[in-house]
C-alpha cells in the first residue's frame, strides 16, 4: 500500500463531503456562507471523486 495514495484519497473525500468549507478555506474566508451554488457543489464533488479514484489507483498500483 502506498501512503501517498491514501493521502490523495482522504483529500478527495474531504472535497466530496465538505465542498463549500474547503472553497472558503482556499479563498481565506472571503466567501460568505451559502455562496456556492448547487452546480458549483456538484462540480467540486466531481473533482473530489476524481481524486478519490486516483487515490485508490495509486494505492493499489504497487
Amino acid at each position: 500500500m502506498n501512503p501517498a495514495g491514501i493521502l490523495i484519497f482522504i483529500f478527495g473525500l474531504s472535497i466530496v463531503v465538505f465542498p463549500e468549507k474547503l472553497v472558503r478555506v482556499f479563498f481565506l474566508g472571503m466567501l460568505k456562507e451559502g455562496a456556492l451554488s448547487g452546480s458549483g457543489k456538484l462540480f467540486y464533488r466531481l473533482i473530489g471523486s476524481f481524486f478519490m479514484f486516483l487515490g485508490v489507483g495509486v494505492t493499489v498500483s504497487i
